[in-house]
């Protein structure tokens, strides 16, 4: 499976590339002809149990490339070699900002959603465009021999386009297996499944916040639309996680627990005053 990051300026996709892959980079691509390029093991414990039952001679675990693209926008859209990383991929991964730094530049307030909505639209118009190229083709091959297939085509492409035109990206739009054939070739960019990742802040609550991002940020309606999910993940501790040894997160971790364990205990005779006094 191959996966595509794709995001606004400064969002964290080259963080989150850095997560998952562990590659060692230090910005995001320099412009839209480049791409970092990573793959990821799929960690399995049934495959990891079967392997040490049976001993095979090899063991193969399933895996992930993932391409870290520059930051997208119609102007990168028009880039050949930046829509062909992202056509060539099989699902997207939609890095969002959610978090406030005063050191990173921002257009206006920090809003997820329609962060969303801008990116999806850009998508959106890349896909309008191929479409009314084909379908001018398509209505001129028809002119001069009609036949069943073309005719089907022209007839899917329609429904694509209106589609569009409602702003609604094509992964929502009802097909039969025929017809997701029929566009498979055109690698259309609003039909592939997307993942939204929001990028919180760091905070004293980190667990609780990322439980609560997407409804916080208003994305459970998009994020339950057909072939759309949405995660959270504070990019900033990831990333310094994905730097360190198995043994060091242990022990990060470890630390972390007894921290809060200990804050609970302080906190323990106080919140007992309350439940007495009828707080």
């Amino acid at each position: 499976m191959k996966t595509g990051i794709i995001g606004l300026p400064q969002v964290g996709k080259t963080s989150l590339f850095r997560i998952l892959t562990k590659a060692h980079l230090s910005s995001a691509p320099s412009n839209p002809r480049e791409a970092h390029i990573g793959v990821a093991k799929v960690p399995d414990e049934r495959l990891d149990k079967l392997a040490a039952l049976y001993n095979p001679e090899k063991l193969t675990h399933a895996s992930v490339e993932y391409v870290d693209v520059g930051a997208i926008g119609q102007d990168s859209l028009k880039e050949s070699s930046y829509v062909a990383h992202l056509r060539s991929v099989d699902a997207l991964a939609h890095v969002v900002r959610a978090f406030e730094d005063d050191s990173i530049p921002h257009a206006g307030p920090i809003d997820p959603l329609r962060d969303i909505k801008n990116v999806e639209f850009d998508l959106m118009v890349s896909d309008l465009g191929q479409i009314e190229k084909r379908l001018e083709r398509v209505e001129k091959d028809l002119k001069k021999m009609r036949s069943p297939e073309l005719e089907k085509e022209f007839e899917l492409l329609k429904k694509a386009k209106a589609q569009i035109e409602a702003e609604r990206p094509l992964r929502e739009m009802e097909m039969t297996p025929e017809d997701k054939k029929r566009f498979r070739g055109f690698m259309f960019l609003s039909e592939k499944p997307i993942f939204y990742v929001l990028n919180i802040g760091e905070s004293t609550e980190l667990g609780t916040e990322l439980d609560e991002a997407v409804s916080q940020y208003k994305l459970t309606e998009i994020a339950a639309r057909p072939n759309a999910a949405a995660t959270a993940i504070c990019g900033k501790v990831e990333a310094e996680l994905a730097e360190m040894s198995d043994a060091d997160i242990l022990e990060f971790w470890n630390e972390s627990i007894e921290a809060r364990d200990a804050f609970m205990a302080e906190r323990k005779p106080t919140l007992g005053n309350r439940r007495c006094n009828g707080i």
